[in-house]
């Protein structure tokens, strides 16, 4: 009867399942398998010979890391600017930052400023030989011309040194030095030895009430900035008498000089970076150890790095990103391979416990799973490299990627070889592959296609990143299938074969070679352990099944009428968390992300924030258009500048209003006047100072003045008239306008429409900024979002139902796992995540982990027989240790990564921690509960292999 069969079948789960493998895809897969069963090292040889080919993209393989080239939308218009700032205004500076706070808060006390000079003065006195960086650093291709800026011995101020072959590395601002600090409004005669915090006030209070470029005898100094630029929260009394200060800030500005020496853009710079970070005390030791000792520099410290007594430094210097960065990627590529240690010795112990049987044990499926995770990967990059692909920073993913599919993929295939292996003792090595590639290859392939196909649509994106990204990925998922139907299910015919008992009896596992020593001294079946190394497997018996036992045994309590109701409780309410989340999610990105908080860059950015945040600064560019002709545009945009919200009207510095207002008549002037007026006006207030404000297009009235004689620069009339085409200006948006990512990317485009509006493109008048690349990013990336998850979405529905071809069981499934990317998506707000490009990739990789989790199953009890509970269980009880494993095996993973100081790693834990932890929840516990209330009955007796265990 049909109640005594199902009695018989669900005393006997694992006799359950698909026997004659009636669909077409299951038909194809079991044949397959026959074939390389019969000839495992032809595919093993094809393995070869594709790895080799995909991986010979790596001879080739470039990176990209520049920020406009990866988070910039492909064909934005902020793209053609960079190119025009690059070639028109190229940079020429760089400022080496810092802020210095007291510890006891007196920011302007006298012993406080004095330790301060004399760490100024260390600073000053380094001396950097640019022929000793030449000597080491010079590529013997390049020729001599290039390196010939950086030779000689080069001081931040060459004045400060008496000797004469000492070179000037500093910027200059109105013909010095640009170095910006508290000490500069003191003349070099100060006597320091005889001041105290009083006389300090008091000299600082004339200071400060001296108009401006006034000579001040207090200090002995003119006035040529103001102190708030430098003292954070400057008190002062109705007077402008001076009374305090929280922080101090110093800057210098130095040369930047093109040339590649491989690592350094500038080694001249990085040398002297590395001297004045270490006297600041910003490392534990110095960063160039092995050059400090008088090779590079004439550094006389030691080795460790201490800095100021009196003061807690941050700072950011042009090495310092570089130095960072490196330091976490080494930290994660320790932890990528702790991880992957981690995940592999799982993966052993749950494949095939080698303490069970020195036989049927799988250590050598391990090793081969192992070899396809490494693999997979590099073939990916490889594959991606051949069409052109470069690398990004986010090309690590893939590692951990390909790591959690391909321990998945082995996981169910080996799982179904053991079931076969023990329900079918009598069948041929070819029929149990055949039948292993039947029932799992097709999760395996649900699984693989989905993920390829979802990544595949995000290289549609306009993201260079997220694109690049996606295709890296997606060969690297189809490269982690194709091993593993050839590579893996080859290695597992082998394993079947030293594992019958034959003309040569079983041998031991990782042992292949039909030789005496290998064989084992009695035949066994792999329900019968023998131990391992001929040590008895005390307590194990063919029947212990731990895991699966345990598995079943939650599914049977939580398929009752209670635990249906409380499941349904449980995750209705995790679906409603969830949702409140995913309205509250919102767009933003910063860069000091990316900075560990323990960092000295992370404080100087948090103290920069502190004390002297005002917004972000911008230039103001008009490219492309005659000055003269444009003469009315010119004057719109200086006045909407001086006028925009966004604006902090005392920071925007437009050479136009201040020309107009030398210069009456401007308006109404003939060409030739108006730009010898023009000129005049440049020579007498530029110079050769920095930054220049406008691009003359006669080479003549570009060279630079004498210093202290305007009339040494002259322009032939016939060049005055070619005029000016390139402008400069700068200004600063307000902190309220540019605070968080939407306001920022709203206040830029509508600067941006603004500028357009006035001059009629985008080309020839736009804001410029290098923190606008990132800006960018916020005003696609969640339009990204939604686009690449609904396209996957629309990927998982088509793949899920022609892969398991039942509409309830498919719909579940898709169900289930657009539940987990919601879900998991929504409770990331409650940890502090926001939408951003990383949140974009990482999440576009846990749809290819979501449809893991819920496709096994789904797929899996599609394919069993019984009532819709009795099918549920043994979904859970055949492929859920499966699952179960994937996710233990991916939380290990990330759990190691989530001690990263990386805030790309960072975010990268608690994305896949939520993950796994719903995903893995949904498909062991709710994706039966509602398969066994809609999923249906499958009760064809004839079907049911009742044989007696």
């Amino acid at each position: 009867s049909r109640e005594s069969l199902l009695a018989r079948a669900v005393s006997h789960p694992q006799a359950m399942g698909v026997e004659d493998h009636h669909g077409k895809l299951e038909v194809m897969l079991y044949n397959y398998g026959v074939q390389v069963a019969r000839r495992p090292w032809m595919f093993i040889g094809l393995s070869i010979v594709l790895i080799g080919a995909s991986a010979s993209g790596l001879a080739t393989f470039e990176e990209e890391i520049r920020p406009y080239n990866l988070w910039v939308p492909s064909g934005a218009i902020s793209l053609d600017q960079v190119d025009y700032i690059a070639g028109t205004w190229p940079a020429d500076g760089t400022l080496a930052m810092s802020v210095w706070v007291p510890k006891d808060g007196k920011a302007l006390g006298a012993d406080n400023l004095r330790e301060m000079r004399t760490y100024d003065e260390q600073i000053r006195g380094i001396v950097v030989d640019g022929d000793a960086v030449v000597a080491d650093k010079k590529d013997q291709d390049e020729p001599d011309e290039v390196y010939a800026p950086f030779a000689g011995s080069w001081a931040f101020d060459a004045g400060d040194h008496q000797s004469t072959s000492v070179k000037s590395r500093c910027a200059t601002r109105g013909g010095r030095c640009d170095a910006q600090s508290i000490l500069g409004a003191f003349g070099p005669d100060y006597d320091w030895a005889a001041v105290d915090d009083v006389k300090i006030l008091r000299d600082l209070s004339a200071f400060n009430k001296a108009a401006e470029d006034e000579l001040v005898p207090e200090t002995g100094s003119r006035k040529a900035f103001d102190l708030h630029r430098v003292v954070a929260e400057l008190t002062t009394t109705e007077a402008g008498d001076v009374t305090g200060g929280r922080a101090l800030w110093l800057a210098y500005g130095l040369q930047q000089r093109e040339a590649n020496f491989g690592e350094f853009e500038d080694a001249v710079n990085t040398a002297w970076d590395a001297d004045a970070l270490c006297l600041m005390g910003m490392e534990e030791t110095h960063r160039l150890a092995d050059e400090f000792r008088g090779k590079h520099s004439n550094w006389a410290g030691s080795e460790s790095c201490t800095g100021p007594s009196r003061f807690a430094v941050s700072a950011l210097h042009s090495r310092s990103l570089d130095d960072l960065f490196g330091d976490v990627i080494a930290s994660d590529v320790t932890s990528f391979f702790i991880a992957v240690a981690l995940v592999i010795t799982y993966m052993f112990v749950m494949i095939g416990p080698p303490g069970r049987d020195s036989v049927h044990g799988m250590i050598s499926l391990g090793l081969v799973a192992s070899a396809i995770v490494g693999v997979s990967g590099i073939c990916g990059f490889g594959l991606a490299s051949h069409i052109g692909v470069k690398n990004n920073p986010l090309g690590g993913f893939i590692r951990f990627l390909v790591l959690g599919l391909g321990v998945d993929d082995a996981f169910v295939i080996t799982a179904e070889f053991v079931r076969h292996k023990k329900n079918k003792k009598a069948a041929s090595n070819e029929e149990i592959v055949g039948d292993t590639l039947a029932t799992g290859g097709g999760s395996v392939f649900l699984t693989s296609f989905t993920d390829v196909a979802a990544f595949g649509i995000g290289a549609s994106s306009q993201l260079p990143a997220l694109r690049d990204f996606c295709i890296m990925a997606a060969f690297a998922v189809a490269m982690t299938w194709i091993l593993m139907m050839t590579l893996f299910i080859a290695a597992v015919a082998l394993h079947g074969r030293r594992t019958t008992a034959g003309d040569v009896g079983q041998r031991y596992d990782v042992c292949c070679l039909p030789i005496s020593a290998c064989t084992a001294q009695s035949a066994h079946d792999i329900d019968e352990p023998q131990g391992c190394c001929k040590l008895p497997a005390k307590g194990c018996t063919g029947r212990m099944e731990p895991l699966p036992d345990a598995l079943e045994a939650a599914a049977r309590v939580v398929l009752t009428t209670p635990g249906k109701i409380g499941t349904i409780a449980i995750f209705l309410g995790v679906l409603v968390l969830g949702v409140i989340g995913l309205t509250q999610l919102y767009v933003d990105w910063k860069l000091e992300w990316y900075f560990p908080d323990d960092s000295y860059v992370a404080s100087f950015l948090d103290d920069n924030e502190r004390f002297f945040a005002s917004g972000t600064s911008y230039n103001i560019h008009t490219a492309h258009s005659d000055v003269y002709d444009r003469r009315e545009q010119f004057q719109e945009l200086d006045e909407s500048c001086h006028s925009w919200k966004f604006n902090r009207p005392s920071s925007v510095s437009f050479f136009w209003r201040d020309f107009v207002g030398k210069t009456p008549g401007v308006m109404t002037m003939q060409r030739e006047e108006f730009y010898s007026n023009l000129f005049q006006y440049y020579k007498q207030n530029t110079g050769c100072g920095m930054p220049g404000v406008m691009r003359w297009e006669a080479e003549k009235c570009e060279q630079c003045v004498e210093e202290g004689n305007p009339e040494s620069r002259q322009c032939p009339p016939a060049d005055l008239l070619k005029g000016v085409r390139h402008t400069r200006g700068s200004a600063t948006f307000k902190l309220e306008f540019s605070n968080e990512g939407q306001r920022r990317y709203d206040t830029l485009t509508q600067t941006r429409d603004e500028m357009k509006r006035i001059f009629g493109s985008e080309l020839e008048a736009f804001p410029f900024s290098s923190s606008f690349t990132s800006w960018e990013e916020v005003g696609i990336i969640e339009g990204e979002l939604l686009r690449n998850l609904l396209f996957a979405g629309v990927v998982i529905i088509v793949v899920v139902f022609g892969v398991i071809q039942d509409v309830k069981v498919s719909l579940c499934t898709v169900v289930s796992t657009c539940l987990v990317i919601v879900e998991t998506a929504g409770c990331l707000y409650f940890w502090d995540v926001t939408i951003s490009g990383m949140f974009t990739i990482i999440m576009v990789v846990c749809v290819g982990l979501a449809v893991d989790y819920a496709a096994h199953i789904g797929h899996c009890f599609k394919h069993s027989y019984g009532t819709a509970e009795e099918r549920a269980i043994q979904a859970v009880r055949t492929l859920g240790p499966s699952v179960f494993n994937a996710v233990i095996s991916t939380l290990l993973a990330i759990l190691v990564v989530g001690f990263s100081k990386s805030f790309v790693f960072e975010l990268f834990f608690r994305i896949l921690c939520v993950l796994c932890i719903i995903g893995g929840t949904h498909g062991l516990w709710l994706l039966p509960v509602v398969l066994s209330i809609v999923g249906g009955d499958n009760v064809k007796a004839s079907k049911v292999d009742v044989a007696a265990p």
